[in-house]
């Protein structure tokens, strides 16, 4: 199953970090093989969180990503195997990242995409596809179109909300397509928060999440240590009356993972009951 990530205005929505915590997250909690990948031209922000996670040897590959998968599509030999040794692994047998290209030449993006989404399949459960509102609107139709779910990434911004929300033409997201929203970098003791977010654009409980600020979470980006970072904030313990930011966190990145297996109808496994076999 593809599920794209996509954000109506670029930087603000932390659609990249939302997308990589939400990924890391169900791979973690789960038994299910996830690929992640983005279309931009070349290695950004996605390869900085997991540069750490990554092996040496993978990280100084030149020959993996997206560059040995356009070579492999220009000679007709592009396999579901091909796309499963070329992708990096991040946490073993669960998450793997397919990262950009290294290459300083342009690269046909809208011709690659649809060779991975013909053969991702056979070795993962999901896809999940980082888009920017800078890229190819070709490239970023192409994705929408081939996704079995679209998450919009939004802010807590009233004026950005309203610019998405009423206007009657939402493109590039297909009106035929289903639909999250994840509001990014939420402030849970903003006035304008979720609840009111709901009431007002008139949307479906069950169809919003929020990946919420914190600090800890920008500095373990900034510091690459995206991984850890996700590990320890599991392990905070919630008390009586006592607020835990890493334990909120967690539950409400957890919530958004769940909001996407229940809508893709995908009931997995879980980390707790497997290990009560």
């Amino acid at each position: 199953m593809l599920v794209a990530f996509w954000g109506p205005a670029q930087g603000q929505g932390r659609t990249t970090s939302n997308m990589a915590a939400v990924a890391a997250t169900i791979a973690l909690d789960h038994h299910i093989r996830v690929l992640m990948t983005h279309t931009h031209l070349k290695q950004g922000v996605l390869e900085h969180l997991f540069s750490q996670t990554r092996t040496t040897l993978q990280s100084a590959q030149t020959t993996g990503g997206m560059d040995a998968i356009e070579r492999l599509v220009q000679c007709g030999m592009l396999t579901p195997e091909g796309i499963r040794d070329h992708a990096e692994s991040i946490l073993k047998d669960r998450l793997e990242l397919l990262r950009g290209s290294m290459s300083t030449e342009k690269h046909e993006t809208k011709l690659l995409l649809p060779h991975i989404y013909k053969d991702y399949r056979r070795f993962y459960d999901l896809l999940f596809v980082d888009l920017s509102s800078e890229d190819d609107p070709d490239v970023v139709s192409l994705v929408m179109e081939q996704a079995d779910l679209i998450v919009v990434n939004l802010n807590q911004n009233q004026v950005s909300l309203d610019s998405y929300f009423l206007n009657k033409n939402k493109a590039p997201v297909p009106s035929h397509k289903p639909v999250l929203y994840c509001i990014g970098a939420y402030e849970r003791s903003s006035r304008f928060n979720k609840e009111r977010i709901i009431k007002l654009y008139e949307l479906k409980k069950k169809a919003v999440g929020v990946i919420p600020h914190h600090i800890g979470y920008m500095d373990a980006q900034n510091e690459r240590r995206f991984v850890q970072f996700l590990l320890k904030a599991r392990e905070a313990k919630s008390r009586f009356l006592e607020f835990s930011e890493d334990g909120s966190f967690t539950e409400a990145v957890r919530h958004m993972g769940q909001l996407i297996l229940r809508m893709l109808e995908i009931s997995p496994v879980s980390e707790l009951d497997a290990a009560n076999d």
